[in-house]
């Protein structure tokens, strides 16, 4: 069976794509709470590096992370992948 027609039967009834769409909807606001968050831990990392003249590491590793998972969400929303990101998923 190809690729397509499998993805075809993923999406046959109409209740999976429902349940796909309440969690693109879930995901959605997790994605601009996280942007918040990401945000924020720039702002206190500048503030970091002005004052300590050196970067906060944890702050550092939890970005890079940070960023990571919204590259998975984003490939959620947009059909790239079928595999759901934290919190269904691990984190990485």
């Amino acid at each position: 069976m190809s690729d397509v027609e499998q993805e075809q039967e993923t999406y046959g009834s109409q209740g999976s794509i429902w349940m796909r769409g309440l969690f693109m909807l879930i995901f959605a606001a997790f994605f601009a709470l996280a942007e918040t968050v990401l945000a924020l831990m720039a702002v206190v990392q500048f503030f970091w590096m002005l004052f300590a003249k050196e970067k906060n590491r944890a702050l550092a590793d939890f970005g890079t992370s940070l960023g990571r998972w919204l590259g998975r969400v984003a490939e959620y929303q947009t059909g790239a992948t079928e595999d759901k990101p934290f919190p269904w998923g691990r984190w990485e």
